[in-house]
C-alpha cells in the first residue's frame, strides 16, 4: 500500500568505460575487474586508503554511482613493471648501439 519500489539505476557500459579513462587520467591504473567493474590498482599497499578516499571523491564528481575496486599490487603486477623497465634499458641500449 503506498509503498515505492527503489529500483537501481543502471549502470551502461559507457559510463564504466567513462569512469575507467576517468580515473587513468587522473594518474591511476585501472583495469577491467570481474563482471567489467572498473578495478583501481593502487602502486603500494600502504597507500590504499589515501587513494581510496580521493577515488570516490572523483566518483563523487562524476556522478558515478556503480560498483568499483581498489586493489593492493600482485606480485605479478610487479614482476611486470620490472620486465617493462628491464625492457626499456635493453631498447635504450640497442638504440646507442645503432646510432
Amino acid at each position: 500500500m503506498g509503498r515505492e519500489e527503489k529500483i537501481p539505476a543502471e549502470i551502461r557500459t559507457t559510463d564504466k568505460l567513462k569512469i575507467q579513462r576517468v580515473l587513468s587520467e587522473a594518474g591511476y591504473m585501472v583495469e577491467m575487474g570481474n563482471g567489467s567493474v572498473p578495478t583501481v590498482v593502487c602502486k603500494r599497499r600502504e597507500d590504499m586508503s589515501k587513494d581510496l578516499q580521493a577515488i570516490r571523491k572523483i566518483l563523487k564528481e562524476q556522478r558515478y554511482e556503480g560498483s568499483f575496486g581498489v586493489r593492493a599490487p600482485r606480485k605479478t603486477d610487479e614482476l611486470i613493471t620490472n620486465e617493462n623497465i628491464d625492457n626499456s634499458e635493453v631498447m635504450d641500449e640497442m638504440v646507442a648501439a645503432a646510432g
